[in-house]
């Protein structure tokens, strides 16, 4: 992202205690109303490795999901809290995230859902794949339904359709060489976002539409399969109108990518 902008933070915002131990990996997750998973999902990534920290990005939820992420902080050094006032939307919520962990001098930033549908126990996974002992670094982890030991359960078959025909659209009509990339739970590399604009999705296509920025800004990206678990605790946020929004975004992504424009 050349000569970002600053971050559109509001002085109503809550934030967690300063100042921030230095930290190379930090673990974000963005939040409306997910009250009945945050403690578990705070405490389950904090157990995974001892050297991450993690920030949880609520977006002012009713549910008071913030509040509670923020009681903890105040005891966990680790956890950090933004509590965004005045805006909204699950791209934008990410995208705060990977400014924040950037600004804040981390190298690398693993991004997953608060619903606990991806498992935190994969979160050293995705690390391991993004700097290989031996092996070629990459730049951008994706955990993956749709490799070989990938797998989603409990989703129905309206989603798990819907889900199909976007990662069919970003390999075949965005040129994209992944087999997920709808999915929200990656490790990223965060000094290639220097040579990235900003997505313009603001909403769920923001996924491929980072993929796709990435995609031709050389990043080497692999995939991790992991297993999606539906969530059981609160509703999921998708609507109707964010899914036409969605769409008119990647219909866009197609355009620049075949016309140019």
């Amino acid at each position: 992202m050349p000569s970002p902008a600053p971050i559109a933070s509001s002085s109503t915002d809550l934030h967690s205690p300063e100042p921030w131990a230095p930290g190379r990996v930090l673990v974000n997750t963005s939040t409306y109303n997910e009250r009945d998973n945050i403690l578990r999902l705070i405490d389950r990534v904090l157990a995974s490795r001892d050297d991450i920290h993690m920030l949880v990005v609520d977006d002012d939820s009713p549910d008071g999901t913030g509040a509670i992420a923020l009681e903890r902080a105040a005891t966990e050094p680790r956890l950090h809290v933004l509590v965004r006032r005045g805006r909204r939307g699950l791209g934008s919520a990410i995208l705060e995230g990977l400014r924040v962990a950037r600004d804040r001098g981390f190298e690398a930033v693993v991004y997953m859902d608060a619903d606990l549908s991806h498992d935190p126990d994969d979160v050293v996974r995705l690390l391991a794949a993004l700097d290989p002992p031996g092996g070629r670094p990459a730049d951008l982890v994706i955990g993956s339904r749709r490799v070989p030991g990938g797998r989603t359960v409990g989703w129905p078959l309206s989603r798990e359709v819907v889900s199909r025909l976007v990662c069919w659209f970003t390999r075949w009509v965005l040129w994209v060489p992944v087999h997920d990339a709808s999915g929200g739970f990656r490790a990223v590399r965060l000094a290639l976002l220097d040579r990235i604009d900003p997505p313009k999705s603001q909403g769920y296509a923001f996924q491929e539409d980072l993929l796709w920025r990435l995609h031709r800004a050389g990043a080497r990206i692999v995939e991790v399969p992991i297993t999606f678990t539906d969530r059981t605790h609160g509703a999921s946020k998708a609507d109707f109108a964010e899914t036409v929004r969605s769409i008119g975004d990647l219909l866009r992504l197609a355009r620049r990518t075949w016309l140019g424009w």
